[in-house]
């Protein structure tokens, strides 16, 4: 696998089958198969030769940092987040599972996997196979019944399409296991969950479920479902054998992003895409800080929490009718996890900020090549974009690659702009985010 820029640009990749870039079984990279994640972690973070050592420790000193929020320029937008009192979420479902999960889950299980409401652990996320902040309880380390009431709580609180999207990414994930040998590292079970306040109608608590090209961070209150950051991932995004042979994952969000580009004329094209090349995995073509050395273009990943960008590419208000209802549509479709009535509502507040809306795009526009997009606004933040392998060889990026990254600015993310102002109007003192 190439390391540098110089040396990936030597290498022509003809190639589009995923198969073709499998590590060979015998290499180390994949011995001893039967380590667990934790041994496999250890491993990794103890080798200053791995691009994750130097990146993890980054994203410990962004996890110890407070919590202030996502912004364009340092400076949190005030009364964009308001509780909409005809919020209609699943509320009663949500926490009835929640409640049984409790009334399940052991006594150890619930020491270890519940914490304040505004605990740190809500950033503990990252979505690596390496575990870097061991919070929570792995899923594949509950007992049954357990397992089954974590995902019991997760059908409850998204929509049928956002569990069957979250089980297709077990399942992807449980294949690339299979294709590396390494099935104690990734599977369907390799996950962690974190819990946070007491499950109530009326006063706010979440949980969230994190690991490989997986991570979810769940907030509810009054009606009201939070769900940001996100992140949704697949290598490769496609499982072309055994009992699940032809599912395909991110398949919407890729169509939708090209087409949209597609639509667009030559200037708004020129408008839309940055700078930098789709093939750089260094960030040597990229402009300062528009680079992530975990995420290549991608810019809202793991301990991303308090990051600076600002709007860049094609506003909205430079967009035909058709072009702000299929960028809207982009949105909706990152956002299908989401129960129908809240995803209604938070596609409204996306709207009513429609002419403040900008889509960046970065590579050519073809059928063909791999491409990143951007869809940013004061209340969303969603990204997609085609990697390189880490479990497969290839050294460019290609499409059987994907991260997608939803944040929700000004503190929309983790629910802390609802919390902040339910705390406010309870007149609680202290309890911020952390």
């Amino acid at each position: 696998m190439a390391n540098t820029l110089a040396d990936h640009n030597k290498i022509v990749e003809v190639s589009k089958n995923f198969r073709d870039y499998l590590i060979p079984l015998d290499h180390p990279r994949l011995h001893p198969n039967d380590r667990d994640a934790r041994t496999h972690g250890k491993g990794v973070l103890g080798n200053e030769g791995i691009f994750l050592t130097p990146v993890a420790r980054g994203w410990l000193q962004n996890y110890q940092s407070p919590y202030h929020g996502f912004t364009t320029d340092g400076t949190i937008r005030q009364n964009l987040w308001k509780a909409d009192p005809k919020a209609n979420g699943p509320t009663k479902e949500m926490v009835a599972a929640a409640e049984n999960l409790f009334k399940v889950a052991s006594t150890d299980e619930q020491k270890r996997f519940s914490y304040d409401m505004n605990a740190k652990e809500w950033r503990s996320w990252s979505n690596p196979e390496v575990i870097v902040v061991d919070s929570g309880v792995r899923i594949e380390d509950m007992q049954k019944v357990t397992r089954d009431a974590v995902h019991d709580l997760l059908k409850a609180s998204l929509s049928p399409e956002g569990y069957g999207k979250v089980w297709t990414a077990m399942l992807t994930n449980a294949f690339l296991g299979e294709l590396t040998t390494l099935k104690n590292v990734m599977n369907t079970d390799s996950y962690h969950f974190c819990f946070f306040g007491e499950p109530a109608a009326d006063k706010p608590w979440g949980f969230n479920v994190f690991g490989h090209h997986l991570c979810l961070n769940v907030f509810s209150l009054n009606g009201e479902v939070v769900i940001g950051p996100f992140f949704v991932g697949a290598e490769p995004n496609i499982i072309d054998e055994g009992p699940d042979k032809g599912t395909k994952m991110l398949k919407k969000e890729e169509e939708a992003g090209l087409a949209l580009m597609k639509s667009f004329s030559p200037e708004q094209q020129q408008k839309a895409t940055l700078q930098g090349d789709i093939d750089d995995i260094e960030g040597d073509t990229m402009p300062a800080g528009r680079f992530n050395k975990a995420d290549l273009r991608g810019l809202g990943g793991a301990h991303q929490d308090n990051r600076v960008i600002p709007f860049e590419g094609l506003c909205a208000k430079d967009m035909t009718a058709s072009q702000r209802q299929a960028l809207l549509e982009i949105v909706g479709i990152f956002n299908e996890i989401l129960p129908a009535e809240t995803k209604k509502m938070f596609l409204k507040r996306v709207e009513d900020h429609l002419d403040e809306t900008y889509f960046a795009w970065i590579g050519p526009v073809n059928d063909e090549t791999p491409f990143y997009y951007r869809v940013h606004s004061p209340i969303v933040m969603d990204e997609f974009d085609h990697h390189n392998g880490v479990w497969l060889a290839n050294a460019l990026p290609k499409k059987y690659h994907i991260h997608t990254i939803q944040r929700l600015p000004n503190r929309g993310d983790y629910g802390t702009a609802l919390y902040d102002e339910w705390r406010a109007k309870q007149g609680v003192k202290g309890g911020e985010k952390q």
